[in-house]
């Protein structure tokens, strides 16, 4: 008796659940033209901000887009009209927070520069995202010295409450800067390798690109001698990179090693070219030296090692290569 009960309870419970579970879905998926706590929200602005792919330069447009949305329960019996704008309250109150902060101001988007395919879009009946805002861009048109800003606003939604913190949408074009090129995949090549008098690590081409300043690669100057000038070091960074500087650490515990240097690149590990040459390197000097380039694509960074920095040294070794790039 106490187990047909029990079965008769198990049952109405769930029964119960399935009827609650089926009105709360309901709830969610019917149309209502109710705008009580509905609110119409910019469907990016939640992703922080937007930096545009403004290198490498094309002659064509680049895009960027964005859309409008509604949260709510239920989903809305009637379109909404959603326009944006460009924000100019917005775009003064982050230029305040970046000269408070000792930051030069952002710049607005040149006219020339940029358009929007639209800038009102709707949110269909039933539904809960509206169609795209495409801005089209020329990145040529931006200066690379230079940071741009566009806020974006949601003004008016068709009468429906706006969410206030996510109503506008960043969008920077930054300036060109700088950065460490990743050395993930890299092939490190040279004229020798010192594979036996430095140990396991030490002595390789490998050790140049390794990411720590304390290995090196050295020439060889046991099994095979030791070879005179010149002697050179090659990189393959397995993509072509837009490559803007080359930084060279000497071996961090000896004084010796070149003193004078070509750099040459390449795109394809055949034809080289001349980067810089007669360069001057100091390997007393045991931080990185730094030397810029005519910044352009390359695959492929040789250095070749012309004279010694000692004039009796006929070996020569290097702790690191770093290749900046955009």
């Amino acid at each position: 008796m106490f187990n047909s009960y029990k079965s008769l309870y198990g049952c109405g419970l769930l029964a119960l659940l399935l009827l609650t579970a089926c009105e709360k879905n309901e709830r969610y998926t019917e149309e209502t033209g109710s705008r009580a706590n509905a609110l119409v929200f910019a469907a990016r602005a939640n992703k922080g901000v937007h930096n545009l792919a403004i290198f490498p330069y094309a002659d064509t447009a680049r895009t960027f887009r964005f859309a409008a949305a509604v949260g709510m329960v239920g989903l809305p019996a009637e379109p909404i009209q959603v326009t944006f704008a460009e924000d100019v309250r917005a775009f003064d109150s982050l230029n305040r927070q970046r000269l408070a902060a000792g930051q030069e101001p952002y710049e607005r988007f040149p006219a020339d520069a940029f358009s929007f395919d639209r800038l009102t879009v709707t949110i269909p009946r039933g539904g809960q995202t509206s169609d795209m805002v495409t801005l089209s861009y020329f990145a040529k048109k931006f200066d690379s010295d230079k940071d741009y800003l566009m806020p974006v606003s949601i003004t008016s939604a068709a009468g429906y409450a706006i969410n206030p913190t996510v109503r506008t949408v960043i969008i920077i074009a930054p300036r060109l800067s700088e950065r460490l090129a990743s050395k993930t995949g890299w092939l490190a090549t040279a004229n020798s390798e010192e594979l036996e008098g430095e140990g396991a690590t030490n002595g390789r081409a490998a050790a140049a690109i390794d990411g720590d300043v304390n290995t090196f690669w050295h020439s060889v100057y046991t099994s095979e001698g030791e070879p005179p000038y010149p002697h050179w070091i090659s990189i393959d960074m397995k993509e072509t990179i837009y490559v803007t500087r080359i930084d060279l650490a000497p071996r961090q515990d000896n004084p010796d090693g070149f003193g004078r240097f070509d750099m040459e690149g390449s795109t394809d590990g055949t034809t080289w070219i001349t980067l810089a040459e007669n360069l001057r390197f100091d390997p007393t000097n045991k931080a990185f030296q730094k030397f810029q380039i005519p910044p352009a694509f390359y695959r492929h960074i040789r250095i070749r090692m012309l004279e010694p920095f000692n004039e009796e040294s006929r070996s020569t070794h290097l702790g690191e290569i770093n290749v900046y790039r955009y």
